[in-house]
């Protein structure tokens, strides 16, 4: 559910796709955080082993992928 229904709304505007600030930064990943953590049997693993199960990547893995991808599509 996370997959389909939180994370396309956090990644929507521009300022949350690519933010300016720190806080903002870890505010962001503090949502993905606690979201992964209401999955059972998730909530006593790492974050990013959390991730790696659900397939996932960090809010700053994907800004930089995208990034990339902008960038080589010039």
């Amino acid at each position: 559910m996370y997959k389909s229904l939180v994370r396309p709304h956090l990644e929507y505007c521009c300022q949350v796709r690519s933010p300016h600030y720190n806080k903002d930064i870890k505010l962001l990943e503090s949502v993905q955080r606690r979201a992964t953590k209401l999955i059972n049997g998730m909530e006593n693993l790492h974050y990013d082993e959390r991730l790696r199960c659900l397939g996932l990547m960090s809010f700053e893995t994907r800004r930089v992928g995208g990034n990339l991808i902008e960038v080589s599509s010039l």
